[in-house]
């Protein structure tokens, strides 16, 4: 009996995980197609105004879509981490931590990105103000993609020997490879920076049906042989 109270937290933490995995890399996917249209924000005052207004609803959605992506990344990677500790501590530690690490960024970065498009108490923003907001985001986003990158990388090399499978680090390489050159959207242009990042929803979407699939066949071995 104490051995299945053990095991059955364990078995619910990686199946909850997977789950807010997919879940998450559903609403990046989501919060990047109302991206997509978006062009560079103009360094002309007059034109970056006219732009604030066109896209407003895009930024407000991308903005509510991104704080909620993020939060569920929480479980997803103290999930991850009970999968992976046991293959490679040490670079587990690694990658969980730079993913976690990213948590409270775009969670500033989400509050941010709100500035451009949600007044507080009326206060209006000059133009210079709303390029220094935009500047900050960006480039808290290009930051977030690179250690984003680096904590792939580290990962990938323990999932490949883990229960989740060669194949599942095989594509965590390439995405870490996309999420590097997705960090620099100014040289890359809209349509390769959307790549990276359907890419990056793509990794979560399938490191969470992997999570779940070992959560099952974990548990099927637990009933096989309790």
């Amino acid at each position: 009996m104490k051995g299945e109270n053990l095991i059955k937290p364990k078995i619910g933490i990686i199946k909850f995980g997977g789950i807010t995995f997919i879940i998450s890399g559903v609403l990046f996917l989501a919060q990047y197609l109302f991206f997509l249209p978006l062009p560079a924000p103009p360094s002309v005052d007059a034109d970056l105004m006219t732009w604030l207004t066109k896209w407003r609803f895009n930024i407000a959605m991308a903005d509510e879509l991104l704080f909620f992506a993020t939060l569920l990344l929480l479980p997803s990677i103290a999930a991850l981490y009970r999968i992976l500790v046991k293959v490679d501590k040490i670079k587990t530690v690694l990658g969980c931590g730079l993913m976690a690490v990213i948590i409270p960024v775009n969670i500033l970065l989400d509050i941010i990105l709100g500035r451009l498009v949600y007044p507080v108490y009326n206060i209006e923003f000059s133009p210079d103000i709303y390029k220094l907001i935009a500047s900050i985001y960006y480039g808290g986003m290009h930051s977030v993609a690179i250690i984003m990158s680096v904590a792939t990388f580290v990962l990938c090399f323990v999932i490949r020997r883990s229960v989740l499978g060669k194949s599942t680090a095989n594509f965590g390489f390439l995405v870490g490879i996309f999420d590097f050159i997705g960090a620099y959207p100014w040289l890359i242009g809209t349509v390769m920076v959307f790549v990276s990042q359907l890419f990056f929803s793509a990794w979560l979407v399938v490191l969470g049906i992997r999570m779940l699939g070992a959560a099952v066949r974990e548990e099927g071995q637990t009933l096989a042989t309790g």
